[in-house]
């Protein structure tokens, strides 16, 4: 493969330089950048707190509320490739602030959104800004600091985003509970103003020219296959996995994605570089943050549900027992970037991964009476699990790339990411339902035998409530309700169960991928070994 200088030499194109002379601009792109991302991610963890809020004032069913989920993730999913090629063409500043002005002005419309269906439209408006502010903002941190300054730099950068998911369901239930949900929203003027006001003070801008040409086939490929199976993803568990729609859907995702994968390695100017992943670190890193991705995530998506419906906590209370997460996370990620400076990725990966399947393990056996107390200690372990692994694959990912690789290999990584990270919420929400429907008809199907032990109850209830004068189908209806109605917590808890343990094998998996990883920073990363 060519390398991307020598791409850049034949066009005649200068690549972007590590700005110098200025000791302090490096930690202002951070500021600058931290803002961007802060506001983006605890916006997305709020709204999901509001949801049940937004069904009831807009009269809506669950389906039609999801609406606001879908769009968001649709325009992210869609828009993320785009960032590497706008930045090159037309400068990552001026991008990466449209970006930001675009979220704002999204979140001011959703506060004002006189129906659902304005929320939905406002929502997706928020999705395209947001799409390119994450991987840009990568971008600008490793253009801003040189390889050895990069593990810790990115160690601060994943403060917020270990912070903000855990932040978000404290603020978005407080809003709900005591104010209005529109706050959820306005909450994100004031810090999307202040990204927008410091990036154009501090930020320079880099860029790599006029001559980066749109893969117009790539736009179009990536859009219908990102499209479809993110919103196969999304609503697969509601309408059946195995329903026409969502088959249809993801039979056309994936005949999209190969001919996406077809276009991108035959174009000089790919919309997403693949080649990249002839480059044997981005490859294994990306593979190990995939599946981190679909534990971490997608088993925190589990845990509000345990407390809120299983429990009976407030959006609120939910958030305050999660919150430990966000502190130890944010204590341990800036140290994890010091580590990694130097012993590598592997190791952090590796102690990261394992003790995030002992703690899923102990999430695997939460029961309906477990002291909130050991909830706290669970969630505070994963956080430290969360803050080794999150930020280090990524910075892992990116090592030893040229600066003008940077912006297309960050939106690659975070569009893939997107993909798993809603899979891993699908699919462990699937798992929950079908394993909670299975402990349900099992439960039934005892209830009418009368060799077990649940039919011998419900023979013996029915005979008592037929004594007492009640009509034969009445007396078995009311029997049913007091046999199986105390088991539905119990079955959910089972199904919950179930669903952690499937994250206890991935986070598994994510130790033994991690052994594939380089042990240290390399001195030469640009002569890495190739697969």
């Amino acid at each position: 493969m060519e390398s991307a200088a020598q791409d850049i030499q034949a066009e005649g194109i200068q690549p972007p330089t590590r700005v110098s002379g200025d000791p302090k601009y490096k930690w202002k792109v951070m500021f600058s950048v931290i803002f961007g991302t802060f506001m983006v991610i605890l916006d997305a963890t709020a709204v999901n707190v509001a949801l049940p809020t937004l069904q009831h004032v807009f009269k809506a069913t669950v389906d039609q509320v999801d609406g606001t989920l879908t769009a968001y993730v649709l325009a992210l999913g869609i828009v993320t490739p785009l960032a590497g090629f706008l930045s090159e063409r037309f400068g990552i500043k001026r991008i990466y602030l449209i970006s930001l002005g675009l979220f704002v002005a999204g979140s001011i419309l959703c506060a004002f959104a006189p129906s659902l269906a304005f929320l939905v439209a406002f929502r997706a408006l928020q999705g395209l800004g947001g799409g390119m502010i994450g991987p840009l903002g990568i971008s600008l941190l490793f253009g801003a600091f040189s390889e050895k300054e990069r593990g810790l730099a990115f160690g601060v950068y994943g403060i917020p985003l270990v912070v903000a998911p855990a932040s978000g369901p404290v603020l978005g239930g407080y809003f709900v509970q005591y104010l209005d949900w529109r706050y959820i929203f306005f909450i994100n003027v004031p810090i999307g103003i202040a990204g927008i006001i410091m990036g154009s003070l501090w930020l320079r801008e880099q860029r790599r020219g006029t001559a980066a040409r749109l893969d117009i086939p790539g736009v179009l490929l990536s859009t219908i296959s990102f499209g479809t199976l993110l919103y196969a993803i999304q609503r697969g568990s509601s309408d059946g996995w195995t329903s026409p729609r969502i088959l249809t859907l993801f039979a056309i995702g994936l005949l999209t994605f190969v001919a996406f994968i077809v276009t991108e390695l035959r174009v000089r100017d790919p919309l997403l570089d693949l080649r990249l992943f002839t480059r044997r670190t981005y490859t294994f890193a990306n593979f190990v943050g995939w599946v981190s991705v679909i534990a971490l995530f997608g088993a925190e998506f589990l845990l509000p549900i345990y407390l809120q419906i299983l429990r009976g906590r407030t959006p609120l209370e939910a958030g305050l027992l999660v919150l430990p997460l966000a502190i130890s996370s944010g204590i341990v990620v800036p140290l994890a970037g010091v580590f990694y400076n130097r012993i590598g990725g592997r190791w952090l990966i590796v102690a990261g991964s394992l003790l995030l399947a002992i703690n899923t393990w102990e999430l695997a056996h939460l029961t309906l009476d477990t002291p909130y107390t050991t909830v706290l200690i669970i969630v505070a372990i994963r956080g430290v699990a969360l803050g080794l692994i999150l930020q280090t694959t990524l910075t892992t990912a990116l090592a030893g790339l040229q600066p003008q690789q940077l912006p297309r290999a960050s939106s690659l990584l975070t569009a893939t990411r997107n993909v798993f990270q809603s899979f891993g919420i699908a699919m462990l929400g699937t798992i929950l339902t079908n394993q909670f429907n299975a402990y349900q008809n099992a439960a039934s199907s005892d209830l009418h035998n009368p060799l077990t032990a649940l039919g011998k109850q419900f023979s013996q209830l029915v005979q008592t409530l037929l004594q007492r004068g009640l009509p034969p189908l009445a007396a078995q209806k009311a029997a049913i309700g007091q046999l199986l109605g105390p088991l539905v917590p119990q079955h959910f808890m089972q199904g919950l169960n179930d669903a952690y343990l499937v994250t206890f094998w991935l986070a598994i998996a994510t130790a033994l991928l991690a052994f594939t990883l380089p042990g240290r920073v390399r001195a030469k990363p640009d002569e890495e070994q190739k697969a």
